[in-house]
Order: structure tokens, then C-alpha cells, then sequence
């Protein structure tokens, strides 16, 4: 079953794939083949997100594949299976992030960057371009690179409004 929450005020950019079936491969000698695997299909797009043309959001398996409020999705990006892009998160041209990883809130991931599987990245994390992410990188810092490590501290705040809660 394909299942596709949208909120409100949700862009989608021509070409743009909701609900891809994951790749799931199981190697045996001699022969390679797609595993059945109970797929949920389910994707929840929150209020007020922005995705691009040519973008490609896999279905969840075990979980739905999820993206906050206000996120960005840019040109040629793509979310894989169960994964969660947080609120005000950016993705920028050809971003691959894979299943089950989760972005935090008010990030920023450069163009061309790749996100592996069940890796965490915290809020306020800036993701240089064409970074490769094999492991967890705390909130609040910079950090890029092939393997991406953290360069320094993340100074930029978001700017609070006037019903933000502390």
C-alpha cells in the first residue's frame, strides 16, 4: 500500500517520484534478487515544504519515510526509505540521503552530498558540498569532506519569532 500524507502548502517540482519502491537486494551466490520485504509505502510531507523538480522520495518499509515543515528538498535530491528530514532543513541539488538516516531540524546539506544509511545528524549541522556522511555528526557544528568530519563549532543561530516558545 502506497500512502501519501501531504500538508498544506506543499510544492512538488515536475518529474518528482512520491512513494519509489526501496531497492532492497539479497545476495545469493549465482544469484541476485530483490527481497520481499513488508513495504509500508507511507510518506508524510508536513505544511509548507518546498521540493524540487526530479526529486525521488522512496516509500517506508518499517516506518514512514518522513519530511518536516518549512524543509527544502532541491533539484535532483533524493530521500530514501524510512529516512526524516527535519523542520527547516535544507537539502541542495542531487543530495542522496539514504534509508532510515535522520536530519535535524535547521540544517543545511550542500549540494551533491551522500547521506548513508541509519546515520543521525543533529540540528543546526551544516553539510559541506559533496560530502560523504558514514557516521553521526553531532548538532550545532560545520563539517564536510569524503569521509565528512566536523571542521568547527556552528555559530549560526535561528532567528527566534515572536510566538517561538524557549
Amino acid at each position: 500500500m502506497n500512502e501519501v500524507k501531504l500538508g498544506r502548502n506543499v510544492f512538488l517540482g515536475e518529474g518528482t517520484v512520491l512513494g519509489a519502491k526501496p531497492l532492497n537486494l539479497e545476495f545469493v551466490p549465482g544469484k541476485n534478487y530483490r527481497r520481499r520485504t513488508k513495504f509500508c509505502g507511507e510518506i508524510v510531507i508536513e505544511d509548507d515544504v518546498n521540493i524540487g523538480s526530479n526529486c525521488v522520495i522512496v516509500g517506508g518499509v518499517d516506518e514512514p519515510t518522513r519530511i518536516k515543515r518549512h524543509a527544502w528538498i532541491n533539484h535532483g535530491s533524493q530521500i530514501g526509505h524510512g529516512a526524516e528530514i527535519g523542520e527547516r532543513t535544507v537539502l541542495g541539488n542531487g543530495v542522496i540521503v539514504l534509508g532510515k538516516a535522520i536530519i535535524g531540524s535547521d540544517c543545511y546539506i550542500a549540494a551533491g552530498s551522500i547521506i548513508k544509511p541509519l546515520v543521525k545528524i543533529g540540528d543546526r549541522t551544516m553539510i559541506g558540498m559533496g560530502s560523504v556522511v558514514t557516521r553521526n555528526i553531532p548538532s550545532g557544528v560545520i563539517a564536510y569532506g569524503n569521509p565528512c568530519h566536523i571542521i568547527r563549532v556552528n555559530e549560526w543561530h535561528p532567528p527566534q519569532t515572536s510566538n517561538t516558545k524557549p
